[in-house]
């Protein structure tokens, strides 16, 4: 990385600006990425790559002008300065090229050599992620993290594991089936959801939750405390609690039954109907899972009349129309932009009015509650008889975002909250009990509460080894114990 000055400023005045101006301007977006991440993993990669415009503009929001001043400034800086200093310099560049490039060879020559794909073919993502996060490995910086973005990027074709087709193979901890045990099933999956800024959890600042709290004293829903979710960032959550993926193994995703499929198997019409996108690296494994339904609708899959987009109230009218279907037995996922940063734009001028001296994540908090209360609305309306649980991807740390390395517990704190079909009663319950052994209720044991809703008995030997252990997937794509998660505190 020393020798691209050397490079660059030898390039003649108009290639040295260009070049010193493009390089610049990478160096700052990662050094932003580094410090608000704190650490960039190839996941943050995949989440960057996997934003959409919208997304993107929310995020950018969140950046002070003095930050885009300051980069401006910057930018101009290096653009005269390359302008005065660029000089054409076939010497140098020589100098500078030779072992950049024998570098690059060597190291791709180190990968082709240790590593068994000689037969695969460059259009394998699978493999080109592998390449990319390897040569990422041995780049440094700025260097690497544009190398696995081209890579990723680059002729982009869809990765083979997510190509949607039936699965033969049921988990082997599945040892029973009977009729549909409930026969309207409603799951809500928030976003970003902190259930220490709930009132219903107990946070008096603002009064967040008066929707849930209303329902909570009458009994109509049970509150469960202590639950956290087994990864902090959306592409790794959702699939544990709709398949048999868990943090230790996560090809069972690909190889076998999701809980959807098992949900068709047993009787029952699916459908998913998400604010969410599905689309691109990151959000694939959600998307992936939401066309095995019956019927799938998001902001960017089968919208051409629904008119959802990202706001959460736009799927109501599509929610309202399939709840009246007529079919017996239905389940329903319903996945929500709920708290997602920037926060002002999930919230409405309702919300505000009602917390005015609320900072913008508890009004986002309050947003997610009148959501979650029309979606009830519409299936007592609808559906009559159901059973809905509703609870986050993960959590939030507020006003800096989720995924972070060492971002400590927030970002894994979550609600979750059930309705049972008479109001409080057998999957509270069940939730009670499948606690691990530091009592905490974890995100894991969703598919297994729906198992049972869906007529499914599953291996109870199975589910003690599944509560016997508290592991979750980090930001890093590692397992860790929960209890110790590398923080700030313990890094030293």
């Amino acid at each position: 990385m020393s020798l691209l000055p050397l490079l660059f400023f030898s390039c003649g005045r108009i290639g040295s600006m260009c070049l010193n101006t493009v390089f610049m301007a990478l160096l700052i977006l990662d050094f932003y990425i580094a410090h608000d991440c704190q650490l960039i993993t190839d996941g943050t990669l995949d989440a960057i790559m996997g934003t959409n415009r919208h997304e993107a503009a929310s995020m950018l929001g969140t950046v002070p002008w003095s930050a885009y001043i300051a980069a401006v400034l910057a930018l101009g800086l290096v653009a005269v300065l390359s302008w005065r200093l660029g000089r054409w310099n076939r010497r140098a560049v020589m100098i500078a090229m030779v072992p950049l490039v024998l570098t690059g060879v060597y190291n791709s020559w180190k990968l082709y050599a240790n590593w068994p794909f000689h037969t695969a073919k460059w259009t394998d993502i699978v493999y080109r992620r592998y390449i990319a996060s390897d040569l990422r490995d041995h780049a440094p910086g700025v260097v690497g993290d544009v190398t696995y973005l081209a890579i990723i990027s680059t002729k982009w074709v869809k990765d083979r594991r997510f190509v949607v087709r039936a699965h033969t193979v049921t988990d082997r901890q599945v040892i029973g089936r009977h009729a549909g045990r409930v026969r309207n099933i409603v799951f809500i999956m928030g976003e970003s959801s902190l259930a220490s800024r709930y009132g219903v959890y107990g946070y008096d600042n603002q009064n967040t939750t008066p929707n849930l709290q209303e329902m909570k004293d009458r009994k109509q829903i049970c509150v469960l405390a202590k639950v956290h979710t087994n990864a902090p960032m959306t592409r790794y959550s959702v699939p544990m609690s709709f398949s048999f993926q868990t943090p230790e193994i996560r090809e069972t995703l690909f190889n076998e039954k999701n809980i959807i499929e098992m949900a068709r198997d047993n009787g029952y019409k699916t459908f998913w109907i998400a604010s969410q996108d599905g689309k691109g690296p990151y959000a694939r494994p959600f998307g992936y899972l939401s066309e095995y339904s019956d019927y799938t609708t998001r902001q960017d899959y089968n919208n051409e009349t629904n008119g959802v987009n990202w706001k959460d109230e736009s799927i109501m009218p599509v929610l309202a129309d399939k709840m009246h279907d007529p079919a017996p037995y239905k389940m329903y996922v319903v996945h929500i932009m709920g708290s997602h940063r920037k926060y002002d734009d999930k919230v409405t001028p309702r919300d505000v009015q009602a917390l005015p001296n609320a900072d913008t994540y508890d009004q986002s908090i309050h947003h997610t509650d009148s959501i979650v209360q029309q979606i009830m609305s519409i299936a007592t309306s609808e559906l009559g008889d159901y059973t809905m649980i509703y609870t986050s991807d993960h959590g939030e740390i507020v006003n800096v975002g989720h995924g972070y390395q060492y971002g400590g517990y927030d970002q894994y704190i979550i609600p979750m909250i059930i309705h049972d079909a008479n109001g409080v009663g057998t999957y509270c319950n069940m939730a009670e009990q499948m606690r691990n052994h530091d009592g905490y209720y974890t995100s894991i044991m969703n598919k297994y509460l729906l198992l049972d809703m869906l007529g499914y008995d599953v291996d109870p030997a199975a589910m003690d080894a599944a509560r016997s252990r508290d592991h979750v997937l980090h930001a890093d794509s590692k397992v860790y114990n929960y209890n110790n998660l590398p923080t700030e505190k313990n890094l030293w």
